[in-house]
């Protein structure tokens, strides 16, 4: 049986790793977790007129329209599940919820 002491040092040991998980993420961003917020919500709008293509075309365009490069953006969206605008939203979305 674990003692106080050894519990409350797990503990701890599983905030840091949180946090130093949180730290790694939030330094692999290409964009400010504000632009990944508005992006979010412009895909969401975005989507419930025209739905999907399967393609990345509505992320481009708010790309472009805040004048942010693709490249590094598009490749960190796919290493994130992010395939599509939709995908964006399903699977990256969500990485953002405890931020």
């Amino acid at each position: 049986m674990k003692t106080n002491e050894e519990k409350d040092r797990q503990k701890q040991l599983k905030a840091e790793l949180k946090r130093k998980e949180k730290e790694n993420f939030l330094s692999s961003l290409p964009m400010s977790t504000e632009q990944f917020n508005e992006l979010f919500d412009y895909l969401d709008e975005q989507l419930e007129q025209e739905g999907c293509d399967d393609t990345l075309s509505l992320t481009e365009s708010y790309l472009d329209e805040q004048g942010i490069k693709h490249e590094n953006v598009i490749a960190w969206l796919e290493e994130n599940g992010g395939y599509c605008d939709c995908e964006v939203l399903a699977n990256v979305e969500e990485k953002f919820e405890n931020l």
